[in-house]
């Protein structure tokens, strides 16, 4: 068994044919590379059995060699449970599985030469051998140059062909670092290199992930992360490096889904993966390096901002115009509306993959993941500082949530008497303090915690409703040019649709707003009278 480790990047063919001629790859390049075409059939149970936990089987053709590989998690998922797939990351931000190849002497998978006991359990319960069957095949060619970086080798494998099922194809176009010896963090300095001469996106998911996919005709799922919990004896670095990977893979693994568009949960699950990382960002100031910091703020923010519009065009459609629309289906102006909607929702998404491929993106990524790798995002890392990044996380979880709701408590007491403006504020505040609660809450008393946070969700829902209304009140401003170019392609019946559409949804949006704000006093008060969970005693 080998395990391993690597770094996967799609380009476009033309910057993964100029790759090789690159600078960097020159210079780093101990020999002249090879150049071969592979094919690969993978095989599963169909039920896709080996799929649910997680592995791959392949046998692929060299040649006249045939090669069987398997690839399984580290830990792969029990019988019966919905499992990882080989595409996410571990726990590092790279590929790294177990794996286990042996030579063929035909085209069919032989599971015995898998040495490996807990496998060989799993392939008897599941009763796999009399079951694998072809599932999808790859064709690429695959040219491979070998590269030294100060203490590390690597493979570069440059891979370009496709994923076949029946008369279904996808284009194969990407560039794998595989880490033959030495760090692993070497293969984040040497993506950050590559990238000076081509572009490329970091891809999160491997062949055998795209390919069941294929042949499953679904579309890439939105990943909804779950908030790891601290435990009690964990230092402050210790605590924000778990919970800063936990963010970073939500938003990687939301990349294809965003990609993709069809479902609109992928924009959002990769905006509230941003959302927790800035957050998470700002609660560690204090340990943080100020160039990382600073790097930090403004790129999470350059990106949240470019899947904005598209997450606010989702949440008008479907809080604002589906329930007018079933409340009112015969309006003719509501579908003039939405017809416009729909069209500057497909801009905005358009905006929100570009920012995707944008090397921005990747550069972004790979500095995170070098900084939490080599711990460079430390104020400690830089000469003549110093941090509490080795200090224990309880004291620093318990300073952080007083501080955060103290800025609550102080707003929020005027709760009858505060401006919009200053309930945009709190509710800013609120989601502050939750997502530190969220945080720190495995430090705790889980039921209180528990009860507390439900406080804040539930004032967040209220605020956040209000907030969506006076948002969608925005979006109409962006809506009278369209509406306008109707007018003068319609006439003076136009104009008359256009405005009768802008003076529904203002109604039905100032209603809600007013009902939401009587119910957010009552919820406000609830929420005051809870023990805040941190204190001791």
């Amino acid at each position: 068994m080998a395990e391993e480790v690597e770094l996967k990047l799609a380009l476009a063919p033309h910057d993964l044919s100029r790759l090789p001629a690159s600078a960097m790859v020159r210079a780093l390049a101990t020999g002249p590379g090879t150049t071969k075409r592979l094919s690969a059939t993978y095989y599963d149970t169909p039920s896709l059995t080996l799929r649910r936990h997680g592995i791959a089987l392949r046998v692929r053709r060299d040649g006249n060699r045939l090669t069987q590989t398997l690839k399984a998690p580290l830990t792969f998922a029990t019988a019966g449970s919905t499992g990882p797939s080989p595409s996410q990351v571990n726990g590092n931000g790279l590929q790294h599985l177990r794996e286990f190849e042996a030579e063929l002497g035909s085209d069919q998978p032989d599971l015995t030469l898998i040495d490996d006991g807990e496998l060989q359990e799993l392939f008897r319960e599941e009763a796999l051998v009399d079951e694998l069957e072809p599932v999808f095949t790859t064709t690429f060619d695959r040219r491979t140059v070998p590269l030294e970086m100060a203490d590390s080798t690597v493979e570069l494998a440059l891979d370009q062909g496709d994923i076949s099922v029946a008369d279904d194809r996808e284009e194969i176009c990407e560039a794998e670092l595989e880490l033959q010896a030495g760090r692993p963090s070497r293969l984040y300095e040497l993506a950050l290199m590559l990238s000076r001469d081509v572009s490329f996106r970091l891809e999160n998911r491997s062949k055998a992930a795209r390919g069941y996919q294929l042949y499953a005709a679904e579309p890439p799922k939105p990943y909804k992360a779950g908030k790891p919990l601290l435990a009690p004896g964990m230092t402050v670095a210790e605590a924000f490096t778990q919970q800063a990977r936990s963010c970073i893979d939500q938003v990687r693994a939301n990349e294809a889904a965003v990609l993709d568009g069809s479902d609109p949960e992928g924009v959002h699950q990769m905006r509230v993966g941003l959302r927790r990382l800035r957050a998470l960002v700002t609660v560690y100031k204090s340990v943080f390096a100020e160039e990382p910091y600073t790097f930090l703020r403004t790129e999470l923010r350059w990106l949240q901002q470019q899947l904005g519009p598209a997450r606010e065009w989702d949440v008008f459609l479907k809080e604002t115009l589906a329930p007018l629309r079933n409340r009112l289906p015969s309006e003719d102006s509501l579908e003039i509306l939405q017809r416009e909607v729909h069209s500057l929702q497909r801009t905005a998404y358009e905006q929100a993959r570009t920012a995707v491929i944008d090397p921005r993106t990747a550069e972004l990524l790979l500095r995170l993941e070098l900084w939490l790798a080599e711990g460079g995002w430390r104020a400690s890392a830089v000469p003549g500082q110093s941090d509490q990044g080795d200090s224990p996380v309880e004291p620093f979880a318990r300073a952080t949530l007083a501080k955060r709701a103290k800025k609550v408590t102080k707003l929020g007491r005027r709760h009858d008497t505060l401006s919009e403006g200053e309930l945009h504020r709190l509710r800013i505040q609120c989601k502050k303090l939750r997502y530190a609660a969220e945080f720190f809450a495995g430090l705790f008393p889980k039921k209180p915690t528990k009860r507390y946070l439900k406080g804040l969700e539930a004032i967040q829902d209220r605020l956040g409703a209000v907030n969506d209304a006076a948002t969608g009140q925005r979006l109409l401003d962006d809506l009278d040019r369209r509406l306008s170019d109707h007018t003068q392609t319609h006439g003076q019946g136009g104009e008359a649709l256009a405005a009768n559409a802008t003076g529904i949804v203002l109604g039905w949006q100032a209603a809600l707003m007013d009902r939401e704000l009587q119910a957010f006093h009552a919820t406000w008060d609830q929420f005051a009278a809870q023990k805040a969970f941190w204190k001791k005693g």
